[in-house]
This record gives structure tokens, sequence and C-alpha cells, in this order.
């Protein structure tokens, strides 16, 4: 199991006073303990999702007996899914990005070029965030058409799957501006 400390420990040389401090282990622990979740949360959905479409194919296909239910929860149970994956691939930085020009340009213009593509990224996310929060209360009013619960619950997966995605976009985006090149640094790797 991954000590959840030691992924943000920073380099060995760095003071114990930065790795001692409370505030950053617990944040260090709760950001390890969120990604936990959210693995899991991804990890159940997708099981979720591929029981629900074999229960849908099997009621059609077998006793000619078409499952409402099944292939209404499968569709939001893949919304939570897509959601909640994107910002997982970003903590891998798995997100297509085209920065051959950037990587080639001098330290200072790739850190002016990453603070810019953070602030916008960051700012597009945030009114996701915001804009979503106003669906979600249209949600609590209309009903889902198979079992009738109320369309905040696949509508919150936009909040929730794009807030998560905000962090860790900042937590991918913000070492990129403050250390250029350094380790963390994707764009500086390449000489």
């Amino acid at each position: 199991m991954e000590d959840p400390t030691t992924r943000f420990a920073g380099p060995t040389s760095a003071p114990r006073t930065w790795r001692d401090n409370k505030v950053i282990r617990t944040l260090t622990f709760g950001l390890w303990g969120l990604r936990r979740l959210v693995d899991g949360a991804a990890l159940l959905l997708l099981g979720y999702m591929a029981l629900a479409i074999l229960v849908q194919i099997t009621g059609r296909y077998v006793f000619n007996y078409s499952i409402a239910w099944s292939e209404e929860t499968a569709t939001f149970a893949q919304v939570w899914l897509t959601l909640l994956g994107a910002g997982i691939a970003m903590r891998y930085n798995q997100h297509v990005g085209v920065d051959f020009l950037i990587r080639k340009a001098p330290l200072p213009v790739q850190q002016l070029c990453s603070a810019a593509s953070f602030a916008l990224g960051a700012w597009f996310l945030s009114v996701v965030v915001i804009g979503s929060l106003s669906l979600v209360a249209i949600g609590f009013m209309v009903k889902s058409p198979a079992l009738r619960i109320p369309m905040a619950v696949p509508y919150m997966a936009l909040p929730v799957g794009f807030s998560y995605f905000l962090l860790e976009f900042a937590l991918s985006g913000l070492p990129r501006i403050l250390r250029p090149g350094g380790p963390d640094d994707a764009t500086g790797a390449a000489a």
C-alpha cells in the first residue's frame, strides 16, 4: 500500500520542518483518501454498469422482456464514471496536449504559457462547476423516466466530477508554473 505522505514529500534534501508540518501532512493524507475514494467509486461504477447492461441484454434476448431501470441506471453510472474518470486521467497526465513548440521555448516563455494555460483551464472548470449547480437545482423538480428518482442524482455528477477534475488540474498545473523544468514538469523534461 502506498504511503500517502511520500508522493508529495519532495526531494530527500527538503527541510524537515516542511515534511513534519501537520497541516501539509493532513492535506496530503486527505488527498490520498479522496483519490482512493474516487478510484473505488470508479471501479464500482464500472462493475455496476457492466452488470446492468448484462441484465438488460439477458432480459431482452433470453426472456424477451426489456428492463427499463437497468438501462437507465447504466446510463447514470456511465455519466458518473466519465466525469470522475476525467479527473483520474488528469492525475496521471493522460489528457492530450500539444506542447512541442512550448518545450522548445526558453524557460520564462514556458512558464508564461503554463500560467496562461492554467488560468484559462481553471476559469473554464470553475464556470462549469458553478453553472452546473443550477442544473442540479432544476434536477430536484424533474424525475427520471423509469425509476422516478430526481434527476439531481445524475446531474450531481457535473459539479462533483468537474470539482475533482479542477483539483487534479491544479495539482498537475501549479508545479509547471512554480518550478518550470523541475521534476514535476513534463514540459521541461525534453532537452
